[in-house]
C-alpha cells in the first residue's frame, strides 16, 4: 500500500496565495516552490503542507489538484491564471498554516523563486523523485514513497500517512 495523504484544498490555495504574495507570479515557478516545499517538510516534519498529489510532467513536477484548477477559472478560489501568470485576488490566510508550514514555504520560494525557465527546468529535472518517475511524454503521478529520503520515515508514514490532519 502506497504513503496516503488527505489532501486539505484549502491550504493549497493558501499556500498559492503566500507564494504570490512574495512576488512570484510565474505559473511554472510556484509549482516548483510548492513541490520543493513539500518534500522539505515531509522529511523534515513527517506530513505535507497540502496533501496535493505530485504528478512528473515533461517540465518537471506539478501539484496535480492546484494545476488541474488553475485551468478552469472558478470563481471565489483565491486565484486566477492569465497564460502563465498566478493572480492574487485577496491576501492568504496566515491561520492555515502551522510555523514548520510557513518555514518549509519560504525554502520552495527560496530554491526556485525568480529563476529563469532553463533554470528551472535543470534544478527539477535532477529532483530524483522527477527521474524515477517521469515517462517521456507522459504525466505520471510521483509516489510520495518518493519524496522521503529516510526508510524509517517512509515506513512510518506508510502506516500512519492517511491519518494526519493536515
Amino acid at each position: 500500500m502506497p504513503i496516503q495523504f488527505n489532501m486539505n484544498t484549502q491550504k493549497a490555495v493558501e499556500s498559492v496565495l503566500w507564494i504570490i504574495q512574495r512576488g512570484e507570479s510565474n505559473m511554472y515557478n510556484i509549482w516548483k516552490i510548492l513541490f520543493s516545499a513539500e518534500k522539505y517538510h515531509i522529511n523534515k516534519y513527517g506530513r505535507p503542507i497540502t496533501g496535493d498529489k505530485y504528478m512528473a510532467m515533461e517540465y518537471g513536477t506539478v501539484p496535480e489538484w492546484l494545476y488541474e484548477t488553475s485551468k478552469l477559472e472558478r470563481q471565489g478560489l483565491g486565484f486566477s491564471r492569465r497564460n502563465n501568470t498566478l493572480i492574487a485576488e485577496r491576501e492568504p490566510m496566515p491561520e492555515y498554516f502551522s510555523i514548520s508550514d510557513f518555514e518549509a514555504l519560504q525554502y520552495g520560494f527560496d530554491e526556485y523563486a525568480g529563476l529563469d525557465f532553463g533554470e528551472v527546468l535543470k534544478k527539477n529535472h535532477d529532483e530524483p523523485a522527477w527521474k524515477k518517475n517521469y515517462i517521456r511524454y507522459r504525466s505520471t503521478p510521483i509516489p510520495f514513497e518518493d519524496f522521503v529520503d529516510e526508510e524509517w520515515l517512509k515506513e512510518d508514514l506508510l502506516l500512519l500517512g492517511y491519518n494526519l490532519c493536515l
